[in-house]
């Protein structure tokens, strides 16, 4: 009995494993941003008090700076800007680029108190997933044995006897730099 719940509570480590990763990257991104902000010039000051930093529209200027490409008629390539403009309204093209708007938000996410909320909402969410993959072929009616978890560099698999059945979970590691790092989950019990 409860194969459903033991299969979940051994599988927790596969997302737990997955939320230091995201996280880990997360931090490398902006370990890059703190870089970039100790260049002479590349900090924007607060209108109201210039001896203090604006991190918000750093990071808008980190981002169109480091990121944002427009295409170069006379060179035929795209290129990164050679200056921040100072109206929101030549900035605003940067916006039509999902991408860039995720790492401007993430990068914002990252300036205060961050680490566990967002490791408690991806963890949630990720479980979630999760759940709904073991869901489709077990049940707490049914009896789980000899549950194995294995966590690879691309992915992750449950394997359990359910019922004198193999069940598999494989998740496929996806995501990265654009999105967050995410399983897709394909479960089997034959």
């Amino acid at each position: 009995m409860n194969a459903l719940q033991n299969i979940q509570n051994e599988a927790r480590v596969i997302v737990e494993r997955l939320a230091d990763k995201e996280i880990n990257r997360l931090k490398e991104q902006y370990n890059l941003f703190e870089v970039w902000m100790a260049g002479e010039g590349n900090a924007i000051r607060d209108r109201y008090r210039a001896t203090d930093v604006d991190l918000y529209g750093s990071v808008e200027k980190y981002v169109y700076m480091t990121q944002y490409k427009k295409w170069d008629r006379e060179l035929s390539q795209y290129v990164l800007p050679t200056s921040f403009p100072e109206s929101y309204r030549e900035r605003r093209e940067m916006y039509y680029n999902k991408e860039l708007v995720n790492v401007v938000e993430e990068l914002r996410m990252m300036i205060r108190n961050w680490e566990e909320r967002y490791r408690e909402a991806f963890v949630g969410a990720n479980m979630v997933k999760l759940n709904r993959a073991l869901a489709k072929h077990i049940s707490d009616e049914m009896t789980a044995k000899d549950i194995r978890v294995s966590v690879g560099g691309d992915g992750a698999e449950v394997l359990a006897n359910v019922d004198g059945k193999l069940f598999k979970t494989f998740g496929t590691l996806c995501g990265g730099w654009v999105q967050c790092y995410h399983y897709r989950y394909r479960s089997s019990l034959k």
